[in-house]
């Protein structure tokens, strides 16, 4: 298992390696003046740093035993909610950015996540209206209107 962990921190540690090298390529800029590669230079050395961690973490953490795959997880939840995400992507353009994104907070807040229909219902309002002040009003987002499209005009 060590080992195993050890190679997937040295592929990890080459692939930032890589992403810095492509980075740097694009020309970096300054913070105050950034170039195309700056943001992708510093990702690589994000990646490069935890892989370092994660090697390291090898050789001092004692070794847990091998844990079979599956058991203890719930599969289906995850597939349930990439059927709701396929859903959503489907449907955002028909029934526009506030109707599909406010049914898919309820469905993640009640049906993945069991809460009270009140506190789901209160809480996919209250994501929404800010999701809709930051992008829309402040940030000035066109999102599809949907089914909405004649109040938001």
């Amino acid at each position: 298992m060590r080992k195993s962990n050890r190679i997937q921190a040295i592929l990890w540690a080459l692939f930032g390696l890589y992403i810095m090298y492509e980075g740097f390529g694009l020309k970096l800029g300054t913070a105050r003046a950034p170039k195309p590669g700056f943001m992708i230079f510093w990702m690589g050395v994000v990646i490069v740093i935890l892989s370092a961690l994660f090697f390291i973490e090898t050789f001092t953490i004692p070794m847990q035993k091998h844990i079979a795959l599956g058991r203890g997880t719930r599969w289906f939840r995850g597939v349930k909610l990439m059927a709701a995400l396929i859903l959503y992507v489907t449907v955002f353009q028909v029934l526009g950015f506030i109707v599909s994104t406010f049914l898919l907070l309820v469905y993640m807040f009640k049906g993945l996540e069991p809460q009270s229909w009140g506190m789901a219902l209160l809480l996919s309002t209250v994501t929404i209206a800010i999701c809709y002040l930051v992008f829309g009003v402040f940030l000035e987002l066109q999102f599809p209107p949907g089914l909405l499209g004649f109040i938001l005009a």
